[in-house]
């Protein structure tokens, strides 16, 4: 009888030659394309006297990525799923505040901000088909600095068996990169340093 952990993986992955070289005591690669149908990023801030979001939707790429993966010991890892979003396309809710964010963010020099997807491991308490309790390793690419972070209480919904939609969030300080919270207004206004970069990523995956 296949466990409910192993069956749910295939259903998402479409990794069904993984899983049988899983079964067997060894690990093997396998290549899929995946294709966004949607993503989103936002990233939550805050200053002595408010907090602040700032968000951006992502409309399906055109074009769909080959991604290198292995499963082994309920992990899956994935070389060649990278993303990247124009640091001008966050909206804060009024231009003069995305023209701040993008100073910020050092838009002028560093015009993207790169998520690049690594693992993704279950947990072992998964029991339901439509949403799984994951965690999972991202690298971060902000103003010019890269960051590898480990996301822990990630959600993989299940729409179908060929796809899945990827949710995190993630507590960060801007001078992880190099980032200097800013003050104005004569100091009486100052952005701390903690901000949450939250993302969810739709994808539709077929294997080669």
């Amino acid at each position: 009888m296949i466990h409910i952990r192993e069956y749910l993986l295939i259903s998402i992955y479409v990794l069904a030659s993984s899983f049988a070289a899983a079964q067997n005591g060894s690990a093997t690669y396998n290549y899929h394309r995946v294709s966004i149908v949607s993503s989103s990023i936002t990233i939550h801030g805050e200053t002595n006297v408010n907090r602040f979001k700032c968000e951006m939707n992502q409309p399906a790429l055109n074009d769909s990525i080959v991604v290198k993966n292995l499963w082994s010991n309920q992990k899956l890892e994935f070389v060649g799923l990278k993303l990247k979003y124009r640091v001008d396309q966050f909206d804060c809710g009024m231009q003069a505040m995305n023209n701040d964010f993008q100073d910020l963010l050092k838009a002028g020099e560093e015009p993207y901000l790169y998520l690049q997807l690594n693992s993704i491991s279950l947990h072992d308490t998964n029991d339901a088909f439509e949403e799984l309790d994951v965690d999972a390793e991202v690298e971060i690419f902000l103003a010019g600095v890269r960051k590898k972070v480990a996301i822990e209480g990630g959600k993989v919904l299940n729409h179908s068996s060929a796809h899945m939609t990827l949710r995190g969030e993630k507590d960060l300080l801007m001078t992880d990169f190099g980032i200097e919270p800013p003050t104005k207004f004569f100091g009486m206004v100052k952005v701390t340093d903690d901000i949450s970069i939250e993302f969810e990523i739709g994808m539709k995956v077929s294997a080669l």
